[in-house]
């Protein structure tokens, strides 16, 4: 048997009180924690739905990110292909339709290849230019797949009769569909 260790004071280290006023658990009361008794199943129960409820949250916000980032796709590509329906120049008319038709569904595209036969006529004839910009657009609506937009669309235009040029001021109403992760032109009409 080993005897207790003599410290400077001249008192044993068993006589040194630990100070430690933390009272112990009761042989029952930690047995019941180890076994697994009430107070750990709640404790356990209480991190398993905190842990499901973040994860659910958690798919929601990114599920509304997912929405709000289609949602801004679908408005950028109707700005952008109604500046493309809206700029064309006499001298290049055939590169504005190929570049229409590329990003439209196929619909569309042979609508629009039968107007646009119509128009190079006169676009050519009047040896007319039109630069388009698109500053203001809103989302009509949407449902993932297919969304509709307003766009403010002005057109600066030159041709034979108006040399010097004006500002034409359009609105459109424009349908884009997504298709193969690609938002494509599928309508385009004037408001």
């Amino acid at each position: 048997m080993t005897q207790p260790a003599e410290t400077s004071e001249g008192t044993t280290a068993t006589d040194v009180d630990a100070g430690d006023d933390t009272p112990a658990l009761s042989p029952d009361a930690r047995g019941a924690f180890r076994r697994g008794g009430p107070a750990r199943w709640a404790v356990v129960a209480l991190i398993v739905a905190l842990l499901a409820a973040a994860a659910f949250l958690g798919f929601r916000w990114w599920q509304a990110e997912e929405v709000a980032a289609l949602r801004a796709e679908a408005v950028t590509k109707a700005r952008e292909y109604a500046v493309m329906l809206g700029t064309y120049d006499y001298r290049t008319f055939d590169e504005s339709l190929a570049a229409v038709t590329a990003n439209s569904t196929a619909e569309f595209a042979a609508k629009y290849e039968g107007v646009a036969g119509d128009l190079r006529g006169l676009v050519e004839n009047g040896q007319g230019t039109s630069v388009a910009r698109a500053d203001h657009a809103g989302l009509e609506s949407f449902d993932g797949e297919t969304a509709t937009v307003l766009v403010f669309l002005d057109q600066d235009v030159t041709n034979a009769v108006v040399p010097d040029g004006r500002t034409d001021a359009t609105r459109f109403i424009v349908t884009v569909e997504r298709v193969d992760d690609r938002w494509l032109l599928d309508g385009a009409d004037a408001a």
